[in-house]
């Protein structure tokens, strides 16, 4: 883990390197083009490699779950009554103590972990066995979280159990819907067996715009669970976007496929973005045309009050839904030049274009 932390970092600080080479001019001027082109696509290839790299520790953990659930140790009267003794409840959420008995609950998204049950106030023989498991599987799960620390890592089972890490505390998870009908859970690729990704969503906990890989657990046919993590999209791509624009006069962002904002290094948009998606507590912001975000059927899509951004963003999908379109779009709107790469893992874009 530590060693692919320190690589991962090696290659932001080739990013840095190469930026200080390439924004020594105030616009993108047509001498540099050639570097920038580079640059735009190792901005997206360098997003891409955290997705992939979320996906590939989803899956570990995991697997890595099943491999502990595989031999369950038989439940006694006293096993069961020790959970009872650490559970609380509140509606029909129960939380089990995770910390030292006698001191106080921690604090929110503390270094413990939050164990639940959605089911009820009844511990089970299953229920306990559940524990066991999280018990068993939380240094790994804790590791996986410190490798990236975008956000939470966590588990769920079939029958609506969850591990958290770093802790929630039950204030918070009793407003949770049950979590099996959740976006996190229903996203696992369960027919392939795979990792499946989220459309971005709203943190509602002020974690911003954030997007989730989730994993199906299987011992056989017999679904276990979902592993799940989650990334802060705005602590990822404000590291991209601040090195693209540094001491130029470019703007740069990032569009999903359907033309969603997910984040801008232009303060004006990036106040939009936050105050748009957090009155409608969703991402509904698009820098989309008002003729091309009327194809969507979401009636709380908004376009971006940014006309220059908004024509940008309908050229860049337009020409990436070309035959033949280039690995970076490179094309002019408007006067301004833009550059655009693809994220491969969810075909996002990232823009860089001269500011209007």
């Amino acid at each position: 883990m530590k060693t692919n932390r320190l690589c991962r970092q090696g290659a932001w600080m080739g990013i840095v390197a190469v930026a200080a080479m390439l924004w020594g001019t105030p616009a993108l001027a047509a001498d540099a083009e050639g570097p920038l082109i580079s640059l735009v696509r190792l901005a997206a290839d360098r997003i891409d490699t955290v997705f992939r790299d979320v996906a590939a520790s989803t899956r570990a953990l995991g697997d890595e779950y099943r491999r502990l659930a595989a031999h369950p140790a038989p439940v006694t009267a006293q096993d069961k009554a020790v959970w009872i003794a650490r559970s609380t409840t509140s509606g029909s959420t129960t939380g089990f103590r995770t910390w030292p008995e006698g001191t106080s609950a921690p604090a929110f998204q503390a270094a413990v972990p939050s164990f639940y049950s959605y089911g009820g106030t009844t511990v089970t023989a299953e229920t306990v066995v559940h524990l066991r498991n999280f018990e068993r599987a939380l240094p790994i799960f804790r590791a996986a979280y410190h490798s990236f620390d975008f956000s939470w890592v966590y588990l769920t089972t079939a029958d609506g159990m969850m591990l958290i890490y770093p802790y929630v505390p039950l204030d918070e998870a009793v407003n949770n819907e049950v979590p099996t009908r959740q976006v996190f859970y229903t996203a696992a690729d369960f027919a392939r067996k795979s990792v499946g990704w989220t459309a971005p969503y709203l943190d509602l906990v002020g974690a911003g715009l954030m997007i989730t890989a989730s994993y199906p657990i299987y011992a056989g046919d017999r679904l276990l669970g979902v592993a799940s993590r989650d990334i802060t999209l705005r602590q990822l791509s404000q590291t991209v976007l601040t090195h693209l624009t540094r001491r130029t006069s470019a703007s740069a962002f990032i569009i999903d496929r359907r033309g969603l904002a997910i984040d801008a290094s232009d303060t004006a948009l990036e106040a939009e973005i936050e105050r748009v998606n957090s009155a409608n507590k969703d991402a509904v912001l698009f820098y989309r045309s008002s003729a091309g975000l009327a194809k969507d059927v979401n009636p709380n899509m908004e376009v971006s009050r940014f006309d220059w951004v908004n024509q940008v963003s309908e050229r860049v999908l337009d020409e990436a839904q070309q035959s033949g379109a280039p690995e970076v779009i490179d094309t002019v709107v408007d006067g301004r030049k833009v550059l655009a790469a693809r994220i491969e893992s969810t075909g996002w874009f990232v823009v860089l274009v001269e500011r209007p």
